[in-house]
């Protein structure tokens, strides 16, 4: 997995920080309401942020368990280590996660990023080799639609500045039911279930840049577009908006690995 992704993350992190408390939590608390840590429990949680998940699942693994929260964003990875300070049981780390060789854990969790690795099946099946027998693997992505119609209404921003196709979405590479199952038995998962979490965040004009610039879309925002052209983009963006909310649902798959024989 290149930095790519790394350096989108690094460059909206105070932007996607203020989308904590209606985005980001939601998410990682739903995800931790199904993978369930429990008390004692070694987890690695992939893809972290800035800790969304990391933090409740620490609290649930407590003093006697261990949650390493590996991501390519050094900026969220610090903001997750700036509010862990009485959880020594979670650390914070600046890596890949396809090549992060910790373990064995009895629980992989990944939140909102495994759509972004090259390869995804590859990618499952190298966070999967992390567990233990019998372990568990969860893994949240957005469903379809997810954000509607707010994409659609930048890429009709950005096209103004320049020319050619609209960046696709990382995320629309895993959206329904079907996809996330394949995945979970693509990566030699069994017992596989994946259940859809309902949400929805209030939307006004600056959170709405908010989602933009501290989101994946922010690539649109990246690619060739100078200083002012991000401005004449957000001040379109922004009056085109006739929305109050948007759906923000996800999809959480959970598969198991084999016991030992």
């Amino acid at each position: 997995m290149t930095n790519v992704v790394g350096a989108v993350f690094d460059a909206g992190h105070e932007q996607f920080d203020t989308l904590t408390a209606g985005l980001w939590g939601p998410v990682g608390q739903a995800t931790v309401d199904i993978a369930r840590p429990a008390d004692g429990e070694y987890v690695f949680d992939a893809c972290c942020g800035a800790g969304a998940s990391a933090l409740p699942t620490a609290v649930a693994v407590g003093p006697h368990g261990r949650v390493d929260a590996v991501d390519l964003s050094e900026r969220l990875v610090a903001l997750g280590r700036s509010r862990a300070h009485d959880l020594p049981q979670v650390r914070f780390h600046h890596a890949d996660v396809v090549t992060w060789g910790g373990g064995p854990y009895d629980l992989v969790q990944c939140v909102l990023g495994i759509f972004f690795l090259p390869d995804m099946v590859l990618g499952a099946r190298a966070m999967a080799a992390r567990l233990r027998p019998g372990g568990r693997f969860a893994v949240t992505v957005f469903t379809k639609g997810v954000l509607t119609p707010l994409p659609e209404i930048l890429a009709e921003a950005v096209a103004q500045e320049r020319t050619g196709p609209p960046a696709s979405r990382a995320s629309s590479r895993l959206s329904t039911p079907d996809l996330l199952t394949d995945l979970l038995v693509s990566a030699g998962l069994r017992n596989t279930r994946v259940e859809t979490k309902p949400l929805t965040i209030g939307i006004e004009p600056a959170v709405a840049w908010a989602l933009v610039q501290g989101s994946g879309l922010r690539r649109r925002l990246d690619d060739g577009l100078d200083a002012e052209a991000v401005e004449r983009t957000r001040v379109r963006f922004q009056a085109a908006i006739d929305v109050e909310s948007v759906d923000v649902s996800v999809l959480v798959g959970l598969g198991h690995t084999a016991e030992a024989s």
